[in-house]
């Protein structure tokens, strides 16, 4: 009965955790190599040495436009050449991440406050910079 129990709790914890790390899904790593930084010149470009970030990143899908090694779609900003995915907002929460200027197609512009702990851009805000 205790078994049957320890494997019924290990199984819960083990998706649970998959669903929480999950991104769409929907695309397969069809870029070999990230997409090359055209962006505007007041974009951050090194991490200050205290690790909070506030001002303008390039925003897009780590997976599919920067050249990340994750295994799914997820919302990430690049700093410089950095990449962190970001934690506290999605990659669907800002629209349809399909779409032409959806992230997993497309590089966009957000200011950001937060900080870089572990690997992980822990979001603070997130908003994404209308063009002009």
């Amino acid at each position: 009965m205790k078994t049957n129990y320890f494997i019924i709790s290990a199984v819960t914890i083990v998706l649970s955790l998959s669903v929480l790390e999950a991104g769409c899904g929907g695309c397969g790593p069809m870029k070999k190599t990230a997409t090359e930084n055209t962006l505007p010149s007041d974009i951050l470009t090194a991490i200050p040495e205290n690790n909070i970030l506030e001002g303008k990143v390039e925003a897009s899908c780590g997976m599919c436009n920067f050249g990340a090694k994750d295994s799914d779609c997820g919302l990430s900003i690049r700093v410089g050449e950095n990449v962190f995915r970001v934690k506290g907002s999605g990659i669907e929460d800002h629209g349809d991440s399909h779409a032409d200027d959806g992230f997993c197609n497309a590089i966009r512009v957000a200011e950001v406050k937060g900080k870089i702990k572990r690997g992980k851009f822990k979001s603070e805000s997130f908003t994404l910079v209308t063009e002009k």
